[in-house]
């Protein structure tokens, strides 16, 4: 089984066919047996190439004269990035990249060899030179990221606030979890960590949040339901909104559930949560862990959020949750492929989308209930603009409260959110 082998055909099917990072590392691993040193270098190998992707295409390019064959291209980038990023040796990095590239082509070995070879003799291109050229077009190299979307980010935050958008990186060895509340407490959840030595940090954000080292789908407590993965800043969400007991709650776009089991921990499983989504496979996917957390009072329904109001009566609901559709902009630290996939006319798209759905809740809560709406990005016209726009169409929604959790701040998902009132 060769790692570097598998990890350059990954690498070719994330750039050339649209295919999603994360899928097709996990159904590689899933399909070989794998030592961890070998999980490990088929990880990095992959996602640091495809994140530092525009970094390596400007390092690359001047040892290429013509476009080359996919699986190539993808060899070279991978490995340039072990030259340049990991502590590899270069003459085995050269001679594992010729090896392979003799599997599929042995008259382009020698190429390979000669390209990798003169990019070994000379300095490494000067990134800091492209300041001269083009403030955005120096930004996007350094921290590869496509120009136009570092421009998109600049008309909303300062330089420096951009910077630590796009430089930022999660701790991956860190998971965040919520203490599920209606099972356990945060002081038995701590001392279960502290007696398996289990390394961990409170949020400084939510009340029951955590931040554990490792994975957790294998803990007891986590199969009895105690703890639940969960982003500080998904849980953020709940708490603000912070519906009272034996309230009526309408989640517009609750899957995959995080926010509505939260939501009915608050509640201590009383009133009643009503869960719409479109898709029937997430709906059971909720409902298989609504019953490993002990939630019961959820009512799940199929429904298209944006057209919620033909489906229920008229000032039903105490509070309504909005976590809409959006371009995720806020997750773009660990989902690396979203920010070279996404494009100006795929955000214009869920802006629109938005607008439905956001316009769909105002009939269905009753006047003094709430609405909170929010989304896992970052850009203003998703979000600020959204609710000016929701607010200017019904004069007597209030702003309680209003939010933009950016991920550097507390290591965790970049979030929006916004909590209106309806005045009686």
């Amino acid at each position: 089984m060769n790692i570097r082998k598998l990890a350059m055909e990954a690498i070719e099917k994330i750039i050339y066919k649209g295919a999603f990072s994360n899928i097709v590392i996990n159904e590689c691993l899933n399909k070989f047996e794998f030592s961890d040193s070998e999980r490990a270098l088929y990880t990095i190998l992959v996602m640091g190439t495809i994140e530092r992707k525009l970094t390596l295409q400007y390092f690359l390019e001047p040892y290429l004269k013509k476009k080359q064959k996919p699986w190539l291209y993808s060899l070279l980038l991978m490995s340039v990035c072990q030259i340049v990023y990991m502590d590899v040796k270069n003459y085995y990095v050269v001679d594992e990249a010729v090896k392979l590239a003799k599997v599929y082509d042995n008259n382009i070995a020698s190429f390979t060899n000669a390209v990798l070879r003169n990019f070994l003799r000379n300095p490494l291109r000067d990134i800091e030179e492209l300041k001269n050229e083009s403030e955005t077009k120096y930004l996007s190299i350094k921290y590869s990221t496509p120009e136009w979307l570092v421009a998109y980010l600049l008309k909303d935050y300062k330089m420096d606030v951009v910077i630590k958008l796009i430089d930022f990186e999660k701790e991956n060895n860190l998971n965040s979890i919520r203490v599920n509340t209606l099972k356990a407490t945060n002081e038995e959840i701590e001392e279960f960590f502290n007696r398996y030595k289990i390394e961990y940090k409170k949020s400084d954000l939510v009340k029951n949040g955590y931040l554990v080292s490792g994975s957790v789908i294998d803990l007891p407590i986590f199969k009895m339901g105690k703890i639940t993965a969960s982003d500080a800043s998904s849980q953020r969400v709940s708490e603000v909104l912070n519906p009272s007991e034996n309230s009526l709650v309408l989640d517009m776009c609750s899957a995959p559930g995080s926010k509505t089991c939260h939501m009915a921990a608050i509640m201590n499983n009383t009133g009643r949560i009503y869960a719409c989504d479109i898709h029937e496979h997430k709906l059971k996917l909720m409902k298989k862990n609504f019953d490993r957390l002990g939630v019961t009072n959820v009512i799940l329904q199929g429904i298209d959020a944006r057209l919620v109001r033909t489906k229920v009566r008229k000032e039903a609901f105490d509070y309504c949750l909005i976590d809409m559709p959006c371009s995720g902009l806020g997750v773009i630290s660990h989902k690396v492929d979203l920010k070279y996939n996404i494009t100006l006319d795929k955000i214009n798209e869920v802006i629109e989308l938005q607008k439905q759905i956001i316009e769909s809740s105002y009939d269905v809560v009753k006047k003094d209930g709430f609405i909170l709406v929010s989304t896992c990005t970052i850009n203003k016209s998703e979000n600020e603009e959204q609710v000016k726009l929701f607010m200017n169409n019904h004069p007597d929604l209030i702003k309680v409260y209003e939010e933009t959790i950016m991920p550097f701040e507390h290591n965790c998902d970049g979030f929006y959110i916004c909590k209106l009132q309806k005045r009686g």
